[in-house]
């Protein structure tokens, strides 16, 4: 009769604890949801890279965007696209482009591209101010342009001949 009287007691015990478990599915109750971490800091970031896909009147233009140096005063842009390309040295203020896919470069106006391609730089980047550290950017700028902001790299190691002009 004990036997008995232990096996249903013992029963009970393992069905409590089964329940308990399946009703909590085995978590602890207790616990703190972990804070996420943020993503990569795009302001603070010393070099950048990123791909920007514009689309205007239904056409689409991918851009390759590289910057070093973007917390001093001696910033370096890079911006290609189809088969041009454009170099900027804020510290030099000077500017190249190239029609050939950087064959060839020839010096332009700094003041006229900056105002240009910096403009386009800082409202990317202002976009990108947004960027969890995952995925895509999207927005309509004022023009009315659909823009994509992908292949982000926060601190990448760009080499110098990125922004070399020989």
């Amino acid at each position: 009769m004990i036997y008995i009287i232990v096996a249903v007691l013992i029963a009970v015990i393992v069905v409590g604890i089964a329940g308990f478990m399946l009703l909590n599915n085995g978590e602890d109750k207790n616990e703190t949801t972990p804070t996420p971490t943020p993503g990569p800091n795009v302001a603070d970031a010393t070099s950048l890279q990123f791909s920007a896909n514009i689309t205007s009147q239904g056409q689409t233009t991918e851009y390759m965007w590289y910057g070093t140096n973007l917390n001093s005063a001696n910033v370096k842009l890079r911006v290609d696209f189809a088969t041009y390309a454009y170099i900027f040295d804020a510290s030099q203020e000077k500017s190249w482009m190239s029609t050939d896919s950087g064959a060839t470069w020839t010096a332009g106006t700094f003041a006229t591209d900056w105002s240009f391609w910096g403009t386009q730089w800082t409202d990317y980047t202002s976009k990108l101010g947004t960027w969890s550290g995952t995925g895509d950017v999207s927005y309509t700028n004022t023009a009315g342009e659909a823009i994509i902001l992908f292949n982000i790299v926060v601190n990448p190691t760009i080499p110098d001949s990125t922004f070399a002009t020989s």
